[in-house]
């Protein structure tokens, strides 16, 4: 007799037990019952047999039994009498998740059903809605929906239509006229493409492995294909995969993200419902990404807390004044780009040399100062020096040219900081010898000789310069922006003072950069960094900058500034290594994020910055530093 003939039977012996305890009580507890079979035998005599249950619970067992299933010890003791033939033997389990694959498809079923979250029209003037009448237009389709503990699941997606208001309603969305309106209060799935759903806990799943362990996109999926995904196989009737793609970890990752931006804000997500999937939220996140770059990181600009601001106060304990740091530098993480020097336009793809508005270019010879028109199926002119530094550049992308330098390389003395894995350089160096007829590259010990010419060369598409950000010595990152052509002094400038122009925003006392000498120059007659100290950070200081250099040593020395000692006198208030310690952190996503277009590459280094702002922030509270919010800049003015 099975386990269910076994509690029929009881059941029918003792019909009063539905009656005493609800059926919920009931299957709760053989539930736990079950699980506690082996603790159950272990407080048994040894001689007792393990085979048979026995006839009294032990009382630790019978009042965790009473608390966990809401009735009185003495329900346990006849809930157990009745049923403990049922519980010993397995109690009641089932692989129901198999039974919906293999019995539920074929009716029309699903374990999982992804409904919109109501059955009648949300529209506050809709007719129908105003008779109590509910949908009943639906279209379903299967899908797979992926989830964290069970792997990929079949599920049937239904949309409700209301012939009404025209509106159609989707598991996380409405649509009206071609346009995606995503409801405020969300389910616990994402539909990440046309038959794909990915929980939520499986997304932020990805996102926390690419906050810490730098994890890919491609290895999120890979992660999950093999080792969420249970060794489940598609059913050979069923047409969609139960295989994760790298796409649909970047489309739940996007609108997962997005949906959280849209609650903060009390702000409503609308995307276009026609076209590719991967288009569809680009225009929400360009929006996204201009917003930050006009107001910042949310109200980060105001932060302060014990580790990156002193408060002095008077006799009276009233706050006078304050003393907080800043630090800046940039960290060599990029994306592809106009070919054209410090051209911000993006490219529409990333695979194009320039963007729309230089697409001219293209026909033009590739080495530098030189604007004559290309020869057909090559990217120089018909100039032979040029024809010979594009077939010296053809023969370098073999593998036996790499060979040769790879081994020139390994002769060399002087180790170098090259790396067979970096980017190539955006302008490659040619020599060419009048006398040979030949091109080679040059090198950093290629000196001007009779005969020789250099040229310079873009054959590869350029790419971004550096990701500069200003971080506080806390380690909340107040700011980033994107330098296009180089780490210009004046474009650091230029940006510490956009960052600090908002009223609400109040200026740091001091600002660490390891280039400070020269913007100490800059900065000097501007009124904006008056009563603001340019030190060079104290590694720096030591290492790299010259002892002779009296502006520098007179002007950015950080001993020279008493605000920046502890008060006792033996180490420094702030650490001022602490975007040295972020860019270790930040750099590693460039083999993540560098062929990525512009709009995507900075949406995703936001998401990342306010991430980790999110948790440096509630790591401050817990550890004591009082991380807050400045009330007014006029406070301290």
């Amino acid at each position: 007799m099975t386990a269910f003939n076994h509690l029929l039977c009881h059941l029918e012996q003792e019909p009063g037990t539905i009656s005493n305890t609800s059926l919920t009580s009931l299957f709760q507890f053989i539930t736990l019952a079950t699980r506690l079979k082996n603790d159950i035998i272990l407080v048994e005599p040894s001689l007792s047999p393990t085979s048979d249950p026995p006839f009294v619970l032990s009382p630790a067992v019978t009042v965790f039994l009473s608390a966990g299933c809401s009735i009185s010890p003495a329900e346990v003791n006849d809930a157990w009498s009745l049923l403990k033939d049922v519980i010993w033997s397995g109690g009641i389990t089932v692989d129901v998740g198999r039974l919906w694959e293999t019995h539920g498809t074929q009716r029309g079923l699903a374990e999982y059903l992804l409904y919109p979250p109501s059955h009648s029209c949300l529209h506050p003037d809709c007719q129908r809605r105003a008779k109590g009448m509910t949908l009943k237009k639906a279209a379903q389709t299967y899908v797979v929906l992926f989830t964290l503990t069970k792997g990929p699941c079949i599920a049937k997606s239904v949309h409700l239509y209301c012939q009404t208001c025209g509106i159609d309603y989707h598991h996380n969305y409405s649509v009206f006229k071609g346009e995606r309106t995503y409801y405020e209060h969300q389910p616990d799935s994402v539909q990440a493409a046309d038959h794909v759903f990915i929980e939520k806990s499986v997304i932020e799943l990805f996102r926390t492995a690419m906050d810490f362990p730098w994890t890919s996109a491609t290895n999120c999926a890979k992660l999950y294909n093999l080792c969420l995904s249970h060794g489940k196989q598609t059913p050979a009737d069923f047409k969609v995969k139960f295989e994760l793609s790298v796409e649909h970890v970047w489309d739940g990752y996007v609108i997962t993200s997005l949906l959280e931006d849209c609650e903060r804000r009390m702000n409503t997500l609308i995307a276009p419902h026609t076209g590719e999937q991967r288009d569809q939220f680009t225009e929400a996140m360009i929006a996204r990404n201009r917003r930050i770059q006009l107001y910042g990181y949310e109200q980060v600009r105001r932060h302060y807390c014990n580790r990156c601001t002193s408060m002095y106060e008077d006799e009276q304990g009233v706050v006078t004044h304050k003393v907080s740091a800043v630090v800046v530098d940039g960290v060599t993480v990029g994306h592809p780009c106009c070919a054209v020097y410090n051209c911000h336009t993006p490219l529409s793809n990333n695979h194009h040399h320039f963007c729309h508005l230089h697409s001219g270019q293209n026909d033009k010879c590739v080495i530098i100062g030189c604007d004559l028109p290309i020869v057909r199926g090559r990217r120089t002119c018909s100039t032979l020096e040029h024809r010979q530094v594009e077939d010296t550049h053809e023969l370098r992308g073999q593998s036996r040219f790499q060979l040769q330098e790879r081994l020139a390389r390994a002769r060399t003395t002087i180790a170098t900081n090259t790396s067979l894995t970096d980017d190539p350089p955006d302008e490659e160096e040619y020599e060419f010898n009048e006398n040979t007829r030949r091109a080679l590259p040059a090198t950093s010990s290629s000196q001007d000789r009779p005969g020789r010419k250099k040229f310079r060369a873009v054959f590869g598409r350029r790419r971004t310069h550096n990701e500069q950000l200003i971080v506080a010595p806390c380690g909340m990152i107040i700011a980033r922006r994107t330098f296009f052509g180089a780490e210009g002094v004046a474009s650091v400038k230029q940006f510490i003072k956009e960052v600090y122009a908002g009223e609400d925003a109040v200026k740091p006392n001091h600002i660490f950069f390891d280039n400070n000498c020269t913007l100490a120059k800059l900065a000097m007659g501007d009124p904006f960094f008056d009563n603001i100290g340019l030190s060079v950070d104290v590694f720096h200081f030591k290492c790299k900058h010259s002892q002779t250099d009296t502006f520098c040593q007179e002007n950015c020395n950080p001993e020279a500034f008493p605000e920046l000692h502890s008060d006792d006198g033996k180490g420094w208030r702030f650490n001022s290594s602490m975007a040295e310690q972020t860019n270790n952190w930040f750099g590693k996503y460039h083999p993540i994020a560098r062929e990525m277009l512009a709009h995507k590459f900075n949406f995703f280094c936001d998401e990342l910055i306010l991430r980790r702002n999110h948790r440096t922030e509630e790591k401050l509270g817990k550890d004591g530093h009082n991380p807050r919010i400045w009330p007014c800049q006029q406070v301290f003015e």
